[in-house]
């Protein structure tokens, strides 16, 4: 998703990620926010309480949310420190948005993070099955498949 916005200088950008921090830094002209945090090395972020604190202060229009699992109940995360900052992120926004990949469909972890419910449109790859898409958009939020 970064990298599709590239080319564009009216954003604003928050986000718990460096790697997509350091992206924007290199090849975009998007203001950005870093929340802080604790650091989780295994996917360059950070997260716990510092972070959802930071963002607590932000109003911002439209979050994309990403999860290590997810399916028709809600996402899922292996560290608790990420849920606090999915939960937060998704409270000061005015909308939520889950990028997800359908690999990542039907694999839980140990927290679930947010309900699906909370998301108004889930962006994921053409493998998602039809069943699994009309299910989700009858009980929960839009589903595009991308590609």
């Amino acid at each position: 998703m970064a990298r599709a916005i590239l080319d564009r200088n009216d954003l604003q950008v928050v986000t718990n990620d460096f790697e997509i921090t350091q992206l924007l830094i290199d090849a975009s002209q998007c203001g950005v926010i870093h929340t802080g945090g604790t650091l989780c090395r295994e996917n360059r972020s950070c997260v716990g309480e510092s972070a959802a604190r930071t963002l607590r202060h932000l109003a911002i229009d439209t979050a994309f949310i990403s999860a290590s699992g997810w399916d028709s109940r809600g996402i899922f995360t292996p560290d608790e420190n990420k849920v606090t900052v999915k939960e937060t992120v998704s409270q000061v926004s005015a909308r939520s948005i889950l990028l997800c990949d359908s690999s990542k469909y039907n694999q839980v972890a140990t927290f679930m993070a947010l309900p699906l419910t909370r998301f108004t449109t889930i962006i994921t790859d053409r493998h998602l099955s039809d069943a699994a898409a009309s299910h989700i958009a009858r009980h929960a939020c839009e589903v595009l498949r991308a590609g």
